[in-house]
């Protein structure tokens, strides 16, 4: 039996897709050609990660790797301000609203004669969704399933039997392997991870985040047979969670790094190539330049 035809369609919660860019025009303008040159790159905004996101989904599909990752920078919502502590007070809820347009156009990109996404509610609590996309032929039906989780692992573990051969897509998952599920699931983990990791069963094939090393803004990008690749913003300032001035992205490296670093590896790289860290860097430019607000 087809695998549409085992798709329930249920209607979920109606989710808007955020304006918020990955980086900023002004940022974009200026890294251009120097990112022209460098492959993977950090996506310009929401619908340019996509795009790259669903074509590393299918280039990896083409390669054979049926079961795959995708890690996706989630913008942070319009209306979040400086002295927030948390931007995600809604949690997992929250966040599912802005990541599913993002997860619903990545898969309808990906699968070949790809159109309606159906959507099932998997956890609203975890803002778990499943999404199916029928495509041009059934050997090109496709699942995925947004931030899977410990709560929703038995439907993980059903749809992976379910599918066969056909693809079937992780976007953000919040386990990480049998630790992430407890002592109750060992013998079910054991057999579905089979030693391993999730990433070991469903490697990335895209990856497009930000995250902090030393106080610097690092963005890591990762497209299958690409190669992975960390830059860093350059004289970027934040006040709390916003950028306040605006910097440029530049390569932390030369050449496209073989594997995922690990964070003592992105800290070497920013070591290796800043050298100084980014508050000795601003008391130097102050004392050469003077303040900012007097230049």
């Amino acid at each position: 039996m087809r695998l549409r035809a085992q798709m329930i369609v249920q209607l979920c919660m109606t989710m808007l897709c955020p304006t918020s860019s990955f980086v900023s025009p002004a940022q974009r303008a200026r890294a251009t050609v120097m990112r022209a040159q460098l492959e993977p790159r950090v996506p310009t905004d929401s619908d340019d990660m996509v795009i790259a996101a669903a074509r590393s989904v299918r280039t990896a599909l083409e390669a054979g790797v049926a079961r795959q990752t995708v890690e996706l920078h989630i913008p942070l919502p319009p209306e979040t301000s400086p002295e927030d502590l948390d931007p995600w007070p809604g949690g997992l809820p929250q966040i599912a609203e802005y990541a599913l347009p993002l997860a619903r156009e990545c898969l309808r990109k990906a699968v070949k004669g790809g159109s309606e996404v159906q959507e099932v509610v998997l956890s609203k609590d975890d803002g778990c969704v499943q999404l199916y996309c029928q495509g041009e032929t059934p050997a090109d039906d496709a699942m995925m399933i947004l931030q899977p989780g410990a709560e929703t692992f038995d439907e993980l573990r059903q749809l992976d039997g379910a599918v066969g051969d056909r693809l079937l897509v992780l976007v953000n998952p919040k386990i990480i392997g049998p630790q992430s599920l407890g002592l109750f699931q060992g013998a079910v983990a054991k057999d579905f991870f089979r030693g391993g990791t999730l990433r070991d069963k469903f490697p990335v094939t895209y990856c497009a985040q930000e995250s902090s090393c030393r106080s610097e803004d690092v963005r890591l990008v990762h497209e299958y047979g690409k190669g992975w690749r960390a830059y860093y913003v350059d004289d970027a300032e934040f006040e709390g969670q916003n950028m306040i001035s605006e910097g440029t992205i530049l390569p932390l490296h030369d050449d496209p790094l073989d594997a995922r670093p690990s964070y003592e590896e992105l800290q070497d790289l920013v070591i290796e190539k800043l050298k100084l860290p980014v508050y000795v860097r601003k008391m130097r430019e102050a004392g050469e330049k003077g303040p900012r607000f007097l230049r």
